[in-house]
């Protein structure tokens, strides 16, 4: 399973650019023009680093997975009933 990085530098900036436009939404609704959310750009970061290594769990879980399953199971020592 190679992964293009290509694909995946398009996919990253596609989600900082999705995540830029929300906070200057945000920004833009604030009374006071010349305020700094300095907060929410932290709490951005930190959720983004968090569901950056969720999904990089759950894509090295699936590619174990897939992995595994590519050859046949045998057991060592199989289980004979009598």
């Amino acid at each position: 399973m190679n992964i293009n990085k290509s694909l995946i530098y398009f996919s990253l900036a596609i989600i900082m650019v999705m995540a830029a436009t929300t906070v200057q939404a945000e920004s833009a609704n604030a009374e006071d023009k010349d305020s700094f959310n300095m907060a929410g750009y932290i709490f951005l970061a930190v959720a983004g680093f968090g569901w950056l290594f969720f999904l990089t769990l759950l894509g090295s879980a699936i590619y174990l997975i897939a992995k595994k399953s590519r050859q046949l199971y045998e057991p060592k020592h199989p289980v004979r009933c009598k």
